[in-house]
């Protein structure tokens, strides 16, 4: 970029006598050159500094709220595959599945199980560990003790599962299953109802966009 100061010196050469010109020469170039190969300053790399810390520290915040996001919606997505996939294999095989969202002993996160050892099929080739970073709330008939279905596929629990981010705010996601045929559905849960009290009407439709 050309400075006001180098267009001045290029004018005062232009206009100078042919001899000037010769022994003015050599100060013109020598300015342009040391315009060209000064750096950077300083104060530039400070402003440059400030401005991506205030950059990052705007969008750190939403990355995590993301990052979260996607976790709880995996979770959730883990816990409906694993019902759906008891209630076919109770169907399929003639038996009854029971399948149940806990701690282990020792562990700090959830983990999707079977009440009984020898019902190994009921849970397929779901992936049985939720991930860490999520919390489950769970509220209903025998809801947290499991839900079982018989060899139709039936069920008589019903109640509301709450996958919600562990740490931090966070969009929490909920799927309620109903009594009698089993039938579920999912859903945002409203961030301002109590975790003490789950409810299914606090379960609200997600509308795909």
């Amino acid at each position: 970029m050309v400075t006001i100061y180098e267009m001045t010196k290029q004018a005062e050469y232009q206009s100078s006598p042919k001899i000037t010109q010769r022994l003015y020469r050599p100060l013109l170039l020598s300015a342009v050159s040391h315009s060209a190969n000064r750096g950077v300053t300083l104060l530039e790399i400070i402003i440059v500094g400030v401005i991506t810390g205030i950059i990052a520290a705007i969008g750190t915040p939403s990355l995590m709220a993301m990052l979260r996001g996607d976790e709880v919606k995996e979770g959730l997505d883990q816990i409906k595959l694993a019902l759906q996939d008891a209630q076919k294999q109770a169907i399929r095989n003639s038996k009854k599945c029971t399948i149940i969202v806990r701690k282990k002993p020792g562990d700090d996160h959830f983990s999707l199980d079977i009440t009984d050892p020898n019902d190994q099929s009921c849970l397929g080739g779901v992936d049985r560990e939720l991930p860490e970073s999520v919390d489950v709330v769970m509220n209903g008939t025998n809801l947290p003790g499991g839900v079982t279905f018989s060899f139709k596929g039936t069920t008589t629990e019903t109640g509301t599962v709450v996958v919600q981010p562990k740490k931090g705010n966070g969009q929490k996601r909920c799927l309620v299953i109903s009594s009698g045929l089993g039938i579920m559905r999912t859903g945002i849960y409203e961030s301002s109802a109590s975790d003490e009290s789950i409810k299914g009407d606090n379960c609200k439709k997600l509308i795909e966009k």
